[in-house]
């Protein structure tokens, strides 16, 4: 990955490709066992509750880094929601055209949570909207960055958090018409932030028990539904993965800190 990474950013970057900035740095791509690191943990995004197996992954990539003396602090960010929310409408600018016309070309049948987005019946959005939606999205960026920046006040090391662990999503593993929550990943697109997965474990129907529906709080009815869709039996050995995200432009670092986690987890 490391090296994927690493050959379009020799030589003279913006001679490659416009999008980039820098070259790569070695200097970043190093984690020491002396370093000390600080992480966050997004248990829950506000809008859908991890599967069993997921939340598992979670708490024991946790676990094992505050073993290895690392603080782990909660993350209460900006409402993912709106983030998420602002990304859909990015995605649905042509509202279909483009998709449509590809569909057509095959005479390929869309799958339903495809039309659900993209039906194609309707016009484009205009430049206003499209504008109005660029500038939500450049508020909301700032509105992260600068909470990201105010975690220097609790991480123990001056400065901000490192690396936030995260869901990838709410599943262990994408069931044919029931993947249906995107919010975990999307909004690291929207953010335009680096992140890579990391595999912790595989769920377990012995451990990683379906959630009883008198104790579960549902914050939505889409939450509920996929909670609901929790079957310990089918998603039995499904490998069950984490994602670690940094900031803009921080590649190197996020790869390195991935490999040290991995180890840590190791023991």
């Amino acid at each position: 990955m490391q090296r994927k990474i690493e050959v379009p950013k020799e030589g003279a970057p913006t001679d490659i490709n416009p999008l980039s900035r820098i070259p790569w740095r070695d200097d970043k791509a190093v984690i020491s066992k002396d370093d000390q690191l600080s992480f966050a943990v997004l248990r829950h995004d506000g809008s859908v509750t991890p599967h069993p197996p997921v939340q598992r992954a979670i708490s024991t990539v946790v676990e094992a880094l505050e073993k290895q003396g690392h603080k782990v602090i909660e993350w209460h960010p900006p409402d993912h929601a709106r983030g998420v929310n602002i990304i859909l409408k990015a995605w649905t600018y042509d509202n279909g055209a483009d998709i449509c016309s590809a569909f057509a070309l095959s005479g390929e049948p869309m799958i339903p949570q495809v039309v659900g987005a993209y039906s194609g019946d309707k016009p484009p959005e205009d430049a206003t909207y499209i504008a109005a939606n660029n500038v939500a999205q450049r508020e909301y960026q700032k509105e992260y960055m600068e909470y990201w920046n105010s975690t220097a006040e609790l991480t123990g090391t001056g400065r901000p958090v490192d690396v936030v662990i995260a869901p990838v999503a709410p599943f262990s593993a994408a069931r044919p018409g029931r993947y249906s929550y995107y919010g975990y990943s999307s909004i690291v697109n929207l953010l335009d932030y680096t992140a890579c997965t990391l595999p912790v474990t595989t769920a377990d129907k012995n451990i990683d028990v379906v959630v009883d529906a008198a104790s579960f709080k549902p914050v939505s009815e889409l939450d509920r539904k996929i909670m609901e869709d929790y079957d310990a039996e089918i998603y039995d050995g499904s490998h069950v993965s984490v994602q670690l995200i940094g900031r803009r432009l921080q590649e190197e670092k996020v790869l390195a800190v991935t490999e040290y986690v991995a180890g840590a987890l190791k023991g």
